[in-house]
């Protein structure tokens, strides 16, 4: 099989399997928001400053890229995922020939494809677009060590870009670097060569981060980007009662196939990259709960490449084509008729607010952000994510007190409320202020969605 029929097949199983949900306004919460927070950066908005979450700005420059190019803005940014995946299966294959036939190699890469989805990367999850720059950065890196020394610096800047996506980058982006001091220090057995080439190669991966915070600085928001970047994320508390278990097992058994295969390839063909990239990969996923299934999409890449090995003979391809339609139809793939019945529904439902806001700002409480999008509403809020103001690991991790923020917005008496129900929040502080204010100063217009609509009274 040529190299350009791979990545043919490549492309057009990432688009049979992504197809059915290009313009799914809810196929995941997280990427409303990095589109929420694109298009407020057309419109002025700072990120951090007049918009909060604590995603790198590499993210949200890629939603508002998305935002400019023409027609539906989700459409778009599903189709930039597509592209971003559909690439990082075709650089997986390139890279697992290196190790396997060309059966194994295309394999791995429709595995990548296939377990992206089964992870919560059906949509445009960070790692969806970062796992493509490590790959890269990987397949530099392995050209670095086989002598071509010019690729080193273009592999570090590559895992800063994938830093400034998400910041657990920092694991695999990190074992590269050392991959690279190992081969420095055996050809030349140096250390003042080595500490020459360790501050080169830090200073190159942390250049897109340096530029960022240079830039907020600039601008006079350089606390504002440190917190957001840094302080927040280890403020963040476990939630009691979260179930981390239940979420570890479940990835470990979707993964049960996809690692066997990569265990079982490094088995058959040790390779000291392979195992301490897969390695820094796991570590960099156990060490950063509450563990959300897509938080093992990074794991996909290493596993990938090294169940290629494995993948070169018949019996291991039928048993990973067999977990794969298992999987595959037991996550309600293809999802028939999803896209165009939630794009319909979420329409008519932010309609209803579009209506009844008159123009005032709606308040969405653990509400899909996207009707923030779909109202073209503005915000009572500088903190849209339905999360960030409701759940007890957020309580001291944004920097204000939630309920004194919540009580401001209540107090400003915002036309329409739309609030969701997720029983373990039920008695945070915040949802039973809100329901407090709903029963006395609220009436229902609409439900949709696992949304409830409110609609002030007098």
């Amino acid at each position: 099989m040529t190299h350009r029929l791979s990545w043919l097949i490549l492309i057009l199983a990432a688009v049979a399997l992504r197809l059915p949900d290009i313009g799914n306004p809810l196929v995941d919460v997280d990427e409303q928001m990095y589109l929420l927070v694109g298009q407020r950066m057309w419109d002025g908005a700072i990120p951090y400053v007049d918009i909060w979450d604590r995603k790198p700005i590499g993210l949200f420059l890629i939603a508002a890229a998305a935002r400019g190019l023409p027609g539906d803005p989700v459409v778009a940014y599903h189709v930039l995922a597509l592209a971003a995946a559909a690439a990082t299966a075709g650089l997986i294959a390139t890279m697992a020939r290196r190790h396997a036939g060309a059966g194994g190699a295309l394999a791995a890469g429709l595995l990548y494809l296939v377990w992206l989805e089964l992870l919560g990367g059906r949509g445009g999850q960070s790692p969806v677009f970062y796992d493509l720059a490590i790959v890269v950065a990987a397949l530099l890196t392995r050209d670095t060590i086989a002598g071509h020394r010019r690729a080193a610096i273009p592999a570090m800047l590559l895992a800063g870009i994938a830093l400034q996506i998400k910041p657990t980058a920092v694991f695999e982006g990190g074992f590269l670097g050392i991959a690279l001091l190992v081969a420095v220090w055996q050809r030349h057995r140096s250390p003042a060569r080595l500490a020459a080439a360790a501050t080169l190669y830090a200073i190159t991966a942390l250049l897109p981060t340096i530029a960022a915070a240079a830039t907020y600085a600039a601008l006079g928001h350089g606390e504002a980007w440190w917190f957001a970047n840094v302080e927040s994320i280890f403020l963040r508390q476990a939630t009691p009662g979260d179930p981390v278990a239940a979420r570890l097992a479940g990835v470990a058994i979707v993964l049960l196939v996809p690692a066997g295969l990569a265990v079982r390839g490094l088995v058959l063909r040790p390779d000291r990259f392979l195992t301490g990239w897969l390695a820094a990969a796991v570590i960099g996923w156990l060490l950063v709960p509450p563990y959300f299934n897509h938080y093992a999409l990074p794991l996909l890449v290493p596993i990938a490449v090294a169940a290629a090995i494995a993948l070169d003979r018949r019996a291991m391809q039928a048993l990973a084509a067999a977990a794969a339609a298992a999987l595959l139809l037991f996550s309600g793939y293809p999802h028939r008729g999803e896209t165009a019945d939630t794009r319909r529904r979420l329409t008519a439902l932010a309609g209803i607010i579009d209506r009844a806001r008159g123009q005032g700002c709606p308040f969405l409480v653990q509400a899909p952000p996207v009707l923030y999008d779909a109202t073209h509403a503005c915000l009572p809020t500088r903190y849209p994510f339905p999360f960030h103001l409701v759940e007890a690991s957020e309580a001291h991790a944004i920097g204000v007190d939630p309920t004194q923020e919540v009580a401001r917005i209540l107090a400003a008496r915002p036309p329409v409320i739309a609030i969701g129900d997720i029983p373990r929040n039920r008695r945070r502080p915040v949802v039973i202020l809100v329901r407090r204010t709903l029963a006395r100063h609220y009436r229902v217009i609409a439900r949709d969605l696992g949304v409830t609509v409110y609609r002030r009274a007098g």
